[in-house]
């Protein structure tokens, strides 16, 4: 069979422009502003994939390079290598993993061994018919799985040679091709579509032992949880190593054993916890009380998706109430992501967390409450360990303190602890250090399955009045 693999050996795309540029300089038989005749040579080959209204119109004459024949269309660039058997001759050049470096990090292999697993990732459900009746030696091999393309509002996924995508607002199967070919050519054509540019290269790899923990980390909980890297790992602020993934963010917490733990993004990117609520009786919701009558509803289909990524530990408490999207899902933010519902989207993206993690890259993190007293807005982040901890186990609280992003040294803050049992304790932790961070152990508390434990935090000596922040984890014997 045809090997694109061994088609890029001698695939030179600069040559390609060169000749490119000489077949438009000379005449051509033009069908329409910026586009060009079929060549013969392809004229079956693009008929047979839906000519015009499935490719889009051809947007350059025909070139030659090294005895392969070339033609951009739209969704991409036809070659046809008279060298090998009939069957292979006709294929999409693989613009997007050689041009594009999109070739994103493998999945996990799916326990189900009828799905369609290839080059390490699942085919689109959507787009299986397309991809078995022209098979990767015409299309090229998937570069990426299924993904949600927020900015574009569409589901996409790139293959070698085509790119598909369905807008959200379009029913199942209402699958589009990608302009590679536009996007390729660029300025080159007089051809011009509405969409942008192709994505930028897919994460390149590092290789240092800190990359690979994460990345052991993302495939245990699944890269439909964590989304795919957006960068290598660094030192943040708090001196702690981070890597941050389209949905969320990891660190390594020294002070518990070097684990891997998630940043708590919705708070950081000013998502504010909402008042809890009262129990909705739905068979569709379960219940998760903050106090004796209230906390938060949470649909059942995010309860199973959270226990089969790694369980609240991971996700955090629910800190908002689910609200009813346009397309008739669902979204609710927990302490470390936020969960979408779209009963549209395809099988793997039916439930998926919001890219926080995008949008933490891009901003960083402002939370919290600014005093009118003080000069400067003072950023206090404060989480406990475990928002769902067994019953006598010990709790960790952490708090981090910036001002201006950056850690401020040497504040102070004391901790008040109520038990289940009405007992109240009371802590001083120890000065933030120089990330701008502090922890403390609380004493192991027992209490009932599902009983809560509220805590305050207060800031010390530096504004006033003084600013406290409450909290509370639950008790869970899972």
């Amino acid at each position: 069979m045809f090997s694109l693999k061994g088609k890029l050996t001698f695939y030179v795309f600069s040559l390609l422009i060169i000749l490119f540029l000489n077949a438009c300089n000379s005449s051509a038989d033009k069908v329409g502003p910026g586009t060009y005749s079929v060549d013969p040579t392809f004229s079956d080959f693009y008929k047979e994939f839906g000519g015009d209204s499935v490719l889009g119109p051809a947007i350059s004459p025909s070139f030659v390079s090294k005895g392969i024949t070339y033609q951009y269309v739209v969704s991409g660039l036809m070659a046809y290598d008279p060298s090998q058997l009939a069957l292979a001759r006709f294929h999409f050049t693989p613009i997007a993993s050689a041009e594009w470096g999109i070739n994103d990090l493998v999945e996990p292999v799916p326990s189900n061994p009828d799905l369609a697993f290839v080059n390490g990732h699942l085919i689109w459900e959507e787009v299986l018919s397309f991809y078995d009746r022209y098979g990767p030696e015409i299309i090229g091999l998937p570069v990426t799985g299924v993904n949600a393309n927020d900015e574009k509002q569409r589901y996409e996924q790139y293959f070698e040679g085509l790119g598909f995508f369905r807008d959200y607002s379009a029913q199942y199967g209402q699958i589009q091709l990608m302009p590679y070919g536009s996007w390729m050519c660029g300025g080159n054509c007089q051809y011009k579509v509405v969409d942008v540019g192709p994505p930028p290269p897919s994460y390149s790899r590092d290789y240092s032992e800190t990359e690979q923990l994460f990345l052991q980390e993302s495939e245990r909980l699944g890269y439909n949880f964590t989304g795919t890297p957006l960068a290598p790992p660094y030192i943040a602020a708090d001196t702690n190593f981070e890597m941050v993934f389209e949905n969320v963010a990891m660190f390594i917490y020294p002070v518990d054993g070097y684990q891997i733990k998630l940043r708590p993004l919705p708070s950081w990117l000013g998502i504010q916890t909402e008042q809890p609520t009262q129990e909705t009786e739905a068979d569709w919701l379960s219940f998760y009380p903050l106090s004796e009558d209230l906390g938060y509803n949470v649909p059942n289909t995010f309860v199973r998706y959270i226990e089969d990524h790694g369980g609240m530990i991971y996700s955090g408490n629910p800190i908002t109430e689910y609200r009813y999207l346009p397309d008739g899902g669902y979204s609710q933010c927990f302490t470390k992501l936020c969960l979408e519902y779209h009963p549209t989207a395809p099988q793997q993206l039916l439930i998926r967390p919001h890219e926080l993690g995008k949008e933490y890259q891009t901003n960083g993190y402002t939370p919290v409450i600014a005093n009118p007293s003080t000069a400067e807005a003072l950023q206090i982040n404060v989480w406990e360990e475990f928002p769902l901890i067994p019953s006598g186990q010990a709790q960790i609280i952490n708090i981090e303190a910036s001002q201006n992003d950056t850690p401020m040294i040497g504040v102070e803050f004391s901790l008040i602890v109520k038990q289940p049992d009405g007992i109240t304790k009371s802590y001083k932790l120890n000065p933030t250090g120089e990330g701008g961070a502090t922890s403390i152990e609380l004493d192991p508390i027992n209490g009932p399955n599902g009983s809560i434990v509220q805590y305050e935090v207060c800031l010390l000596g530096i504004v006033t009045p003084q600013v406290c922040f409450t909290r509370s984890y639950t008790i869970w014997n899972q």
